[in-house]
């Protein structure tokens, strides 16, 4: 009997320290960012102060989660969706951007009929390896939705690659990246590079033991001949 106590009392630790780690390997986030403009891929979206709150959920390898981006002038507005799952240093990640044209009158979030959707379906690979190496790549081709070939009425699929290189100096996350399209598409009506440039994050103090997070982006599209900067506070 007392063996048969302790196999079943061994069972219960055993499971019990099963759910707790199972229980551990979930988690949400929430985050907050607030940039003078929105840069994304050698663009500028939105004409004053943009709100970009986010959330999260994993699990895992796995992830899933939302992001918005709101100009505060109504100049500009995005609602995304994803889901990732990292395998050793490679990530996939399918987004869905939607973009309404603005100012928004009617929020066709659940159109999806080809011509008429505002939503696009962007399929990422990235490379990242930062215990060997600070080189990143990025590799994204959009295989639905708006990034619709003029002539034919047709995807694009359009695809984009930047290679990176990230860096930590003075508790600084700094990264270089020159991105580039290979074909005529979404980007640019040619082969071209179309976003090259830094960006820095740090938390400064300012007073004791408060911090705030700060990222300073500085982007310049060789194909547009078009220069970008954003600061923005991460919280």
């Amino acid at each position: 009997m007392r063996k048969l106590f302790a196999l079943l009392a061994l069972l219960f630790i055993t499971s019990g320290s099963y759910a707790q780690d199972s229980i551990r390997k979930h988690s949400l986030g929430a985050s907050l960012d607030i940039y003078t403009a929105h840069l994304w891929r050698g663009s500028k979206n939105g004409t004053l102060l943009s709100i970009q709150p986010a959330i999260e959920y994993s699990y895992g390898n796995f992830s899933a989660g939302a992001w918005a981006a709101y100009s505060i002038d109504g100049s500009y507005t995005e609602l995304d969706i994803y889901a990732a799952y990292t395998w050793k240093h490679f990530t996939i990640t399918l987004y869905d951007y939607f973009c309404p044209p603005n100012p928004v009158k009617k929020f066709e979030f659940f159109e999806f009929e080809q011509g008429q959707t505002k939503h696009t379906f962007d399929l990422n690979i990235e490379y990242s390896q930062p215990d060997k190496h600070p080189f990143e790549l990025l590799v994204a081709t959009m295989v639905y939705g708006d990034d619709l070939n003029p002539e034919s009425g047709k995807n694009y699929l359009s695809t984009y690659i930047e290679p990176g290189i990230r860096f930590t100096p003075f508790n600084t996350d700094i990264k270089l990246m020159a991105g580039f399209t290979p074909v005529r598409s979404y980007y640019a009506e040619k082969s071209a590079f179309v976003n090259t440039g830094i960006s820095a994050s740090r938390n400064i103090r300012i007073y004791r033991k408060i911090s705030i997070p700060i990222t300073l982006k500085a982007m310049y599209n060789p194909y547009a001949d078009a220069f970008y900067f954003a600061a923005g506070l991460n919280f």
